[in-house]
């Protein structure tokens, strides 16, 4: 309080007019509680203003000017050794006029002595001049003052009128020429400004005149990918090579070999229509243009330094000849200061929206606009693509807001993304963009910009043969369009990283509302509210930083790799490798983009890119007509980008493939056109996700604008029209109606929730997402290794007689079976040894293992395998394998019996698969009725085929083809095993429906296997009917039939019509793949899904349309082990695999404990998560509403402030440290039926923010209600008439501003233990320990303030303190601290000892009523009884 004080007494006398509140409503100390006439009190130390007089001679003798030797009495009424110039300018007898304004009686006036202070015993406030001037004469010796001394400006010395008192009315307020240096400075600098902009305009018009013309005439856009097939870079042309291969394979050419032979032109494209929408506008850059850039940047910095400069000002600290100089800009006039200070905020917040505004336009507006083929830059236009979640059907209100707000998000050109790509050149002159880590590369016959992709074909035949690998001319040529093999991750620089944050809208309005803290001796609060800004910025920029630092990580890689050129092998970086390289793939290595396999085999870790747990085996093309898919039957052929390589095996004898003594790779694509790539494409680059809140949060902005109105409408009604205290009081409101800590407080609970869930070994790449997950109304899963165990257990077989065709008697041990069956159990896999470890398909893991059989580890032909029993059973050589295809739902292998030297074809599939190849005479008639009963069982059952071929040279297999191989086999037996279900899983399921949360299968298995397991963990009830909807075809109908009795059901309507005692229907269906498409197909889905429990057979697409489907409900939630769930996981609107690896690319969140826990533990903590970054919404809100409403309302009224201390404590302890107690709040153990809400306008936030607001304002109103029937109050009041408002720093010595002080700082308090309820979603309130310390020890510094006597730390506040010297008249101990005098008559505000102990109960009620709101409304017995008597709509589907 030293330095506003200090400011008060230096300006008492410069100041031009004063502005002062008024209480409308009541007289102030006129009347006391009682009602009768307050009692006239002493006064003591009132200052006499001066008396003058025309000649010294007619002072009165008392106040005869005496002064020592050598001092004369100058005009200024005081001695002095010389009356300078600038002495005798401070007559106060001028009353600070000069010149013309300076009355002519008045210039001859002078002072006499000074009066000393004087005591009034009964001083009437009412009329406090007249009995000071009564007081002040009689003490000067003055008898008569009525006929010998007048006032200022009512009358002169002259006749009877000895002398006037110096009673100046209000100074008229100086006016500028405008010929003031600063102005003039302002006024230059914005004008050459003005004058540069101008001529920039003129010249770019005319620059662009004929760039306008084209434009209006083409419209320019990135044209879809261009696919470029072979073709030399000079010839455009192919090389036709031979179909068989054989040897080393192919010889090099020196040109771009290709196995087609058809050729495709430089100029034709094959157009990406999502790439339709994107506009291109070019630039170059011009002198001028660089010149006004700079300008603005300079004059925006010139605006704030101005600023800077008007504060300085205030405070007298402008360096040079102004230093100590109060308002010297403004000619010694605050009205005049704060006027001119509030038209330089103004206007530079004008500058700074307008800026802001054009941000998108303003860099390019510099530029000259040109073709986008001949500019500089090229600006990439795309149109902001907006996810919108749990968008309820909205009100009229809220349609009339998003409309106004669209318009205006369009009108701002807010509603597309720009963004400023250099264009660069290539060593050959082809110019090039990279844009969203992609590079676009002009073509000249298009005249297009495009991504460039290489088709290398599609048949086995025609990748194969391209194994020589590229020229270095070819390669180069590549490079140059389709850029390096790299994904640069821009990461910038701290401070860059601060700029990017703080450009923000909500920051812009934060800083600008702060320059008029720092202007209005304010500046304490605005120092605590910039280091909130700060922190709550430095927040989100670090967990910015950290999610980009941690992409990077995971998209950059770069290392040595062997590739072929020219025919030569050469060690390259991975950088430089372009579609259509060939490379050595070697154990440890790292794929960098996505190869195809050509020879060789190798063991691949997809874990990091998948989610995959367990190693995959990757298989080499086979020479023959078949056609290559990544995503389909060439997935087992194809090395993704981000996987690493753990075994490698060289294959140098095949039956139907390369043979090389290498491991070899033809790169199919990099950088951002590879899987991996891809997806880091989407994380850099996402698609903005907007929930409820955020349309919601619109109205309440616009709530909160219209109450700021209302607060400057109460400003004006109670100031009476001083519009710079209007606009300064308005600010304030407006700053203080959004908290600086909102940001932080939405953004802080996801990064605790995030770091938890990281304890629990559940990593997130996009926390974004824990929001999103909080409110998860359907979670889907994968079956095999998600539900259950990864590994299956074998469990038996059961084999075929061939005599009688009838199933021979189940076994466990495959000893006691045929030779046959054993042999395909030894060789019908993909299993590999890796330094010990079997890798493979679980499945084939298990299997193998059962068979105990061995991997030969010097293999003749692809594997081999040793039976068995050993040697004197021979080896078994794999000559074919045609691995696993999701299409086929089977596998095969040609082996070779070196004991017999039989060739034998061995099939291994799905039941129903296997029985369409077999010859109908080797199936037994109960086959399928065994095969179902097994998988009712919960059985995972695969079949067995086989034929023996009439070949001995295994050479001569490579003519037939897989159709031919697996003809009329017959069949061998089936194949058991058990897929018995993790541990935990049916309590995940059981939490997870207690959590309102519908429980899905999605799996590749069985049907019936799937109805087995979904009964055994809990998601279909035991008792439940389930029906199947099965056809064999998308072409045919669906037909139905009862799993528990295989009798079929023509129509499931009243089935599905039995409802049970939830409410729901008893009957579950389930549907294959090939039944979910024809309903797909038919529309009739949209009826079914949400009645569909299990989905069977379902591929990789089948899954990811699935979770599509379902997302049109709710929110989603996919859980699988990776592998064919990528698609899935990655559609899904939340994702979580299976991995061991700490993040998975392919979705937001991976969990390395491997169990469905994790799911239950994602939305516990995400559920926690929402719930606090709403509670701290909320605790905000009503801070905003306790700051501008009840705190603002009653100083307009009474003119009255807090303490500057105080706003420090509620501002820089109270709001920060809550708001970080309420996000620490742990999880609820339990998941809760209800979700959280997302809906800050929903009737939850409404009723706890409305009610807490009300409950607060009500006590508010009543503990002044209260004051003013207190006795020790009447009569003491703060004389709001007698005080200037805009000293506002002098507003707190009174009982009044302690009354609000001390019940605002309970309901701030309160705030965040009220939000920091709510069981249901997060741990019990008296668990979250951070806030009970917090609020303990804020509670007693409150409490000690208010109930304690007059202390130290109340006194730094000033409340419940006083001036030293009164307080020791009060019979307290005199302070051993420093106290400045108070502002007040009485010179204290000590609250008496038992109506402090009243106040304080009284704020403990408010604390208790809001509470008990809190606990019994909002979220208590009300909120309950409510909910069941008008329930929300909500998704209908039984959990």
């Amino acid at each position: 309080m030293a330095r506003p004080l200090l400011l008060w007494a230096a300006v008492a006398a410069l100041s031009a007019q004063s502005v002062c509140g008024s209480q409308l409503w009541h007289d102030v100390n006129r009347y006391d509680a009682h009602g009768n006439e307050c009692k006239l009190r002493e006064v003591r130390g009132i200052v006499c203003k001066p008396l003058c007089v025309s000649d010294l001679a007619r002072c009165p003798e008392s106040l005869q000017p005496s002064c020592p030797d050598g001092q004369s009495f100058c005009a200024d009424g005081a001695c002095h050794t010389k009356c300078t110039d600038v002495i005798q300018a401070l007559n106060p007898c001028h009353c600070s006029r000069t010149g013309d304004q300076l009355p002519a009686a008045a210039r001859s006036l002078v002072p006499c002595m000074a009066i000393p202070n004087v005591t009034i015993e009964h001083f009437r406030p009412w009329d406090a001049n007249s009995d000071i001037r009564s007081a002040c004469g009689a003490k000067a010796g003055i008898v008569d003052q009525s006929k010998t001394v007048a006032i200022w400006g009512s009358g002169w010395p002259g006749g009877d009128t000895t002398g006037v008192w110096a009673e100046c009315p209000a100074a008229p307020i100086p006016n500028f020429t405008f010929r003031e240096s600063y102005w003039v400075a302002t006024f230059a600098v914005n004008g050459a400004l003005a004058l540069i902009l101008s001529l920039w305009g003129v010249n770019k018009r005319w620059a662009e005149r004929n760039v306008r013309k084209t434009a209006t005439a083409t419209t320019y856009t990135i044209n879809g990918t261009q696919t470029r097939r072979s073709g030399n870079p000079e010839t455009k042309g192919f090389v036709k090579i031979q179909d068989d291969i054989g040897g080393e394979g192919i010889k090099p050419t020196g040109e771009f070999i290709h196995g087609t032979a058809s050729t495709l032109d430089m100029g034709a494209a094959t157009a990406n229509s999502l790439s339709r929408d994107i506009k291109l506008c070019g630039y170059r850059g011009h002198i001028l243009g660089t010149l006004c850039l700079w300008s603005v940047a300079l004059v925006t910095a010139l605006w704030i330094c101005y600023m800077g400069v008007w504060t300085a000002d205030y405070y007298g600290a402008l360096p040079g000849s102004r230093f100590g100089s109060f308002y010297s800009l403004g000619l010694g006039s605050l009205t005049l200061q704060s006027s001119s200070f509030l038209v330089v905020w103004m206007l530079s917040l004008i500058f700074l929206l307008t800026l802001y505004i054009l941000k998108p336009h303003l860099r390019n507006y510099f530029r000259v606009r040109t073709l986008p083929a001949h500019g500089q830059y090229v600006c990439v236009v795309r149109p902001i693509r907006e996810i919108k979640l749990l968008s309820d059907k909205a009100s009229w209100v809220q349609r009339r807001v998003n409309l106004v707000t669209e318009r205006l998000v369009a009108l701002l050109s807010r509603d597309k993304d720009y963004t400023t790509c250099l264009i660069e050149k290539t060593s050959e002159g082809r110019i090039y963009f990279n844009y969203q880590c992609t590079r676009y590369v002009y073509d000249d016959q298009i005249q297009q910009f495009a991504p460039f992709e290489f088709d290398l074909g599609s048949s086995h035949r025609g990748l194969l043969a391209q194994a020589a690998g590229l020229s270095s001319k070819d390669a180069q040529y590549r490079q140059e369009l389709v850029g390096p093999n790299f994904i640069d991750v821009k990461i910038p620089g701290i401070f860059a990283a601060f700029a990017r944050e703080l450009v923000s809208f909500f920051y812009i309005y934060q800083c600008i509302f702060l320059w008029a803290y720092y202007f209005n001796a304010y500046y304490q609060i605005g120092l605590v509210d910039t280091g909130i800004i700060l922190i709550s910025a430095s927040i989100k920029v670090i967990l910015r930083m950290q999610s980009e630092r941690r992409l990077k990580r995971m998209a950059e890689h770069e290392e040595s790799i062997l590739v072929s050129r020219d025919g030569q092998w050469y060690q390259v970086s991975s950088k430089d490798l372009v579609p259509g390289d060939v490379i050595e793939v070697v154990s440890g290595a790292y794929m960098s983009c996505d190869c195809i396999l050509i020879s060789g085999n190798a063991v691949m870790d997809e874990s990091s890119l998948t989610g995959e747990p367990l190693s995959v085996r990757k298989f080499p093309l086979r020479l023959d007509n078949g056609h290559y898919n990544a995503m389909g039957s060439g997935k087992m052929s194809t090395l993704f980008a981000g996987t690493s390589v753990s075994q490698v095996q060289p294959v140098q004898k095949s039956a139907d493939g390369l043979e090389s003594p290498r491991v070899l790779a033809l790169v199919k694509s990099t950088g951002t056109m590879s899987e991996k790539g891809q997806l880091v494409r989407q994380i850099l680059f996402p698609s903005r996700i907007s929930f409820i809140f955020n349309e919601q949060m619109r109205i309440v902005v616009f709530i909160l604008i219209l109450y700021a109105i209302f607060v400057m409408g109460m400003a004006v009604y109670f100031y009476k029209g001083d519009v710079a205290v209007i606009i300064f009081y308005g600010v304030f409101a407006l700053s203080q109606l959004v908290s600086p800590l909102l940001p932080a407080a939405m953004v802080i609970g996801q990064s605790i929730a995030a770091s938890r869930l990281r304890r629990k070994q559940i990593f997130c790449i996009d926390p974004q997402r824990i929001m999103i997950a909080g409110k998860v109304q359907i979670f889907c899963f994968d079956k095999t290794g998600t539900l259950t165990k990864e590994g299956l257990e074998f469990h038996g077989g059961q084999i075929v007689d061939p005599a009688s065709t009838t199933f021979a008697s189940f076994t466990e041990d495959p000893a006691a079976t045929n030779a046959l069956f054993r042999q395909a159990m030894a060789s019908c896999h993909t299993v590999t040894d890796l330094n010990g470890q079997l890798i493979g398909n679980p499945v084939d893991i298990e299997q193998f293992r059962a068979s105990k059989a061995a991997i030969d580890p010097a293999p003749k032909y692809i594997d081999a395998v040793l039976t068995a029993g050993g040697s004197e059973k021979g080896k078994l050589h794999i000559i074919r394998r045609f691995e696993f295809v999701h299409a086929r739902a089977s596998m095969s292998v040609v082996v070779l019996d070196e004991a017999t030297g039989k060739i034998h074809v061995f099939i291994k599939g799905s039941f129903e698969r296997v029985k369409s190849v077999c010859r109908a005479g080797s199936v037994p008639r109960n086959y399928d009725s065994v095969c179902v009963n097994l998988a009712y069982a919960g059985c995972y059952v695969l079949a067995f085929a086989h034929k023996t071929l009439d070949v001995t040279d295994p050479s001569s297999i490579k003519e037939f083809s897989q159709a031919e191989l697996e003809a009329d086999c017959d069949l061998l037996g089936l194949l058991v095993f058990r897929n018995n279900l993790k541990p935990d899983t049916a309590d995940a399921i059981a939490e997870l429906k207690r959590g309102s949360t519908r429980t899905v299968m999605i799996t590749g298995d069985n049907a019936l296997t799937g109805v087995f397991i979904a009964r055994e963990c809990g998601m279909v009830p035991q008792r439940n009917r389930v029906l199947l909807g099965e056809c064999r075809s998308p072409m045919e109908e669906v037909k139905w039939v009862d799993v528990d009795t295989m009798l079929p059901v023509d129509d499931i309507e009243p089935y599905l019509d039995n409802v049970g005692f939830d409410g729901f229907t008893t009957t579950e269906l389930a549907v294959s793949g090939t039944a979910f498409e024809r309903l797909c197909a038919t529309g009739a889905i949209d009826s079914l899904l949400l009645k569909i429990r299990i989905f069977a057979r379902m591929k990789p697409m089948n899954k990811v349309d699935c979770v599509e489907a379902h997302m049109k409900y709710g929110i989603i939630a996919m859980c699988g082990d990776g592998g064919n769930d990528c698609g899935a996981l990655r559609a899904a609107h939340v994702g979580i695999a299976l991995s061991d690896a700490e993040a998975s690319v392919v979705s937001p969140f991976s969990s390395a404990d491997r169990s469905i826990n994790s799911c239950v533990e994602l939305l516990r903590e995400s559920r926690a998560s929402l719930a606090s970054s709403f509670a701290n919404f909320a605790a905000l809100i009503c801070y905003g509403q306790v700051m501008c409403g009840m705190v603002k309302m009653a100083g307009f009224y009474f003119a009255i402030s807090l303490t500057q201390n105080m706003w420090l404590l509620i501002d820089g302890v109270i709001a920060t440290s809550l708001m970080l107690a309420i996000s620490m709040s742990g999880s609820a153990k339990r998941l809760d039926k209800y979700r959280p809400t997302s809906r800050i306008l929903g009737p939850q936030m409404l009723a706890s923010v409305g009610g807490v607001v009300m409950i607060n304002w009500v006590f508010s109103t009543m503990a002044y209600v209260w004051l003013f029937q207190q006795e020790w109050f009447r009569c003491n009041e703060h004389a709001t008439a007698e005080v200037d408002v805009k000293k506002w720093w002098l507003l707190g010595d009174n009982y009044e501003a302690s009354i609000l002080s001390f019940v605002s700082t309970f309901q701030f308090i309160n705030n965040g233990f009220v939000f920091n309820y709510g069981y249901l979603y997060r741990a019990r309130w008296y668990k979250n320990y951070a806030m009970l310390v917090v609020w303990g020890f804020l509670m007693a510094f409150i409490s000690y303030m208010l109930l304690a006597d007059p202390n130290q730390v109340g006194c730094a506040f000033r409340l419940n303190c006083g001036t030293p010297s009164v307080l020791e008249g009060l019979g307290f101990k005199k302070p051993t601290w420093t106290i400045e005098a108070y502002n007040n008559p009485q010179g204290h505000n000590v609250i008496p000892t038992g109506s402090r102990y009243r106040l304080w109960g009284y704020c403990l009620g408010n604390m208790a009523a809001t509470n008990f709101w809190q606990l019994f409304v909002v979220n208590g017995p009300v909120r309950n009884f409510l909910r069941k008597r008008r329930p929300l709509d909500r998704l209908r589907a039984k959990l």
